[in-house]
């Protein structure tokens, strides 16, 4: 699956977590403040989730750990900040489209899911068409809320990727004026060596045929 982690994604990829995923899961390593690096004012990343503040990280929505187990077949919703570190790309896409168009429980309330080997699991189809609001004219379909998610959750997983962009190149230029110098130094430490030895060579035989005379 090629998927380009771009801003456009990445906004409706918020879009998406914003109406859909919030309502399960957590995303400790986000803050509405992070949105400001995408190109929305304070103002109207404030305005996006009103239940928190733009400094908040979003919590588990749920009273406490044993109501979330409750509500989602004996399972904790998993934090979702680093879920592209610890699963691919493709097994996400995979989970998200799985569900086929029919809904499938078994007996033990897990529903099928073709995407994964199991092919069973206890989160019920979170996606449908058309199911999230303003998806900036894009696809309204299960793929495509499925890539934007994943952009953006990619996206979380990064906070020090335009850090890094900057710092990286400025650091590699350092070390390699500092290793020219160091060369530089070395090669002239090298070639002094050499001509001291030749100079003292020298003299030591003229001084030795002098001897001999």
């Amino acid at each position: 699956m090629d998927i380009s982690f771009k801003i456009g994604q990445i906004k409706r990829g918020f879009n998406v977590f914003r109406q859909i995923c919030i309502n399960c899961h957590s995303l400790k390593l986000f803050k509405l403040m992070d949105l400001l690096k995408l190109g929305y004012t304070h103002k109207q990343a404030a305005l996006l989730v009103k239940k928190y503040r733009i400094i908040d990280y979003f919590k588990l929505p749920y009273k406490s750990v044993i109501q979330a187990k409750r509500f989602n077949n004996g399972s904790l919703p998993p934090d979702l900040s680093l879920v592209t570190k610890y699963r691919s790309v493709q097994w996400i896409y995979d989970l998200l489209t799985g569900y086929g168009n029919t809904i499938i429980r078994n007996e033990s309330n897990l529903y099928q899911n073709k995407g994964l080997e199991s092919g069973w699991t206890a989160m019920r189809p979170p996606l449908a068409y058309k199911c999230v609001k303003d998806n900036f004219y894009a696809p309204h379909t299960i793929h495509q809320y499925s890539r934007d998610v994943i952009g953006f959750l990619n996206w979380v997983s990064e906070p020090w990727l335009n850090i890094r962009q900057r710092i990286t190149i400025p650091i590699l230029s350092s070390l390699f004026i500092t290793g020219l110098i160091l060369t530089n130094s070395l090669i002239k430490n090298n070639n002094k060596t050499i001509w001291n030895y030749i100079i003292n060579n020298h003299h030591s035989d003229h001084e030795t045929d002098n001897n001999k005379l």
